[in-house]
Formats: structure tokens, sequence, C-alpha cells
């Protein structure tokens, strides 16, 4: 993915729609691929749900996008 990321005087950082589009679509993907690994992880110090609400809240996001 190239940058698309632009910098102007007034406004600072800027990223272009698709860039954003592209790089939710990318990590929601990575998301759900990893979300086992992830509630894994979050079993030896938490409640054992990251991985699957992170999925869940990313699903609900490409749902809902343009």
């Amino acid at each position: 993915m190239a940058r698309r990321i632009t910098t102007t005087k007034q406004t600072g950082p800027m990223i272009q729609k698709s860039t954003l589009i592209d790089w939710i679509t990318i990590y929601a993907q990575e998301i759900s691929t990893n979300k086992e690994q992830l509630t894994a992880l979050d079993a030896a110090i938490g409640d054992a749900d990251h991985g699957i609400n992170m999925d869940r809240g990313f699903t609900e996001v490409m749902q809902r996008m343009p």
C-alpha cells in the first residue's frame, strides 16, 4: 500500500479516505484471522474475550462502511 498521507500548513497531517478504508479492511481481516490467539493472550491476565470483542467490533464497522 503506497503512503497516501499529506501535510498542510493549515491542518497538519491528512490521510485520504481510501487509505483509511484500506487500513480498516486489512486490520479487520487480521483481527478475524487472529481472534483466537488474541483471546488466548487475554486469558492470561483478563477475561478471555479480547479477540472475540475486537472481531465483533470490526465486523460491525465493516458492515457500516461505505
